[in-house]
């Protein structure tokens, strides 16, 4: 014979189930494009000079070795030679200054997913020709995205791509993110990247919150009715 479930039971499993629905996530995306001082677009310079004086950008701390260029950036103006990369969205993107490894980004935002692609210099030769998110807590490694970066159109600079880091959504207790790459020598060590998405949980409305225990009481106070014999 089935059980029939108890008002508390019920109370109890409705009250989960708002809650559930009322824990959202709310996305943050850093295109490099709503800085306070970009810079002319023919032009790179450092994220924390265009920032007015300051690492921090949408709730994130970048590193210093972030920079921001525009999207008619080129390497050799005289030629000229080819632009230095596309943005995903935009004009502007940034990439790691000197060719610097290990970027740090700190935050305890989930990075989602970026738009990454190789640079150019002067239409013979590439930037990087991988990353490696990597998904810290504190010092330790959490977990690891790698993405090839192919050379498309040679001499001209590629349509930037996706790399997918939902993956890092299971962890817990992320502190900040190192991108790392892989070069083919000394002198190709850049690559480019925009539209970094962060993941961010949003707590329950408390007015919601009120409501959802006001209901409660109410049910725990309604009398039951005596079971039929």
């Amino acid at each position: 014979m089935q059980k029939r479930l108890s008002s508390n039971a019920i109370a109890a499993a409705g009250v989960a189930a708002l809650l559930a629905t009322n824990v959202a996530s709310a996305t943050v995306i850093a295109t490099f494009d709503d800085l306070p001082n970009p810079p002319p677009l023919a032009s790179p310079s450092s994220l924390q000079s265009v920032n007015n004086n300051s690492l921090s950008y949408k709730g994130v701390t970048w590193d210093s070795n972030f920079t921001v260029v525009g999207d008619q950036y080129r390497v050799d103006t005289i030629t000229p030679g080819p632009l230095y990369g596309k943005p995903h969205s935009g004009h502007y993107f940034v990439t790691n200054q000197s060719g610097a490894d290990g970027l740090l980004i700190t935050t305890d935002m989930v990075l989602t997913g970026a738009w990454f692609g190789p640079n150019e210099y002067f239409g013979f030769g590439r930037g990087a020709d991988k990353i490696t998110i990597v998904a810290l807590s504190g010092a330790a490694e959490l977990g690891s995205v790698t993405h090839a970066l192919p050379a498309i159109d040679t001499g001209q600079p590629d349509p930037l791509q996706f790399v997918d880091t939902s993956a890092f959504l299971g962890f817990s207790g992320i502190t900040g993110y190192r991108i790392d790459r892989e070069v083919p020598d000394q002198f190709h060590t850049n690559w480019v990247a925009d539209d970094f998405q962060f993941e961010i949980a949003q707590a329950p409305n408390p007015a919601t919150i009120a409501l959802i225990v006001i209901g409660l009481v109410a049910l725990l106070g309604m009398p039951r009715r005596p079971a039929p014999r």
